[in-house]
């Protein structure tokens, strides 16, 4: 059997993606932390704003992909479909109430005021696992399988 790609503009979204989600989310974040003089104020601000950009170019992305693929909806099976829409439920919920609410948290963090602990940051990072797997799952299933014609 060969394997056939249903969507090139979706599979190079995709990647996009996934690439700028990755960079941001598993390495510029962990890394800003071990910069040597690096202040808190400084760190917690330039998360902000990579979190911020990251997750405009992701909603953007999902848009076009979600787009595409109804559109050309006969090419894409229910999985494909199901992949799309819990992304963007995640997405929908980082952008509407995960990263403001943390957002004004390392805001005040950043103002030298102590926050009460939560659990919500530790919610983002599953939040962020889950997308990441979501978003290999997508890339997967971009690829079809047809029988060789003999």
């Amino acid at each position: 059997m060969k394997l056939y790609l249903k969507n090139s503009v979706i599979l190079l979204l995709l990647c996009l993606m996934t690439g700028v989600f990755i960079t941001v989310s598993f390495i510029e974040t962990p890394m800003k932390f071990q910069v040597q003089g690096i202040t808190l104020p400084v760190a917690l601000d330039l998360g902000k704003l990579m979190f911020g950009i990251s997750t405009k170019i992701q909603c953007v992305a999902m848009v076009i992909i979600l787009g595409i693929m109804i559109l050309y909806r006969k090419n894409h099976t229910k999985y494909d479909f199901t992949a799309i829409v819990v992304l963007l439920l995640i997405l929908a919920l980082e952008k509407l109430w995960m990263l403001p609410v943390l957002d004004a948290r390392a805001t005040l963090l950043s103002a030298g005021k102590s926050v009460e602990p939560t659990e919500l940051h530790d919610y983002f990072i599953y939040a962020e696992t889950v997308k990441a797997a979501i978003l290999i799952l997508a890339i997967v299933l971009q690829f079809k399988t047809q029988p060789n014609e003999h």
